[in-house]
């Protein structure tokens, strides 16, 4: 289920994040959806 996340963040570093996922063609919240996902895998 998705659910809506306000994140607060530098704006270039928003730039720069939006620029690297147009780039391999994925939307920003999947960019960060996938992050969030591995850092918080059980290894």
């Amino acid at each position: 289920m998705d659910t809506k996340l306000t994140l607060v963040l530098d704006k270039n570093i928003i730039e720069r994040a939006k620029s690297y996922a147009s780039t391999k063609k994925t939307s920003l919240s999947k960019l960060i959806e996938t992050y969030l996902d591995r850092v918080t895998a059980e290894e």
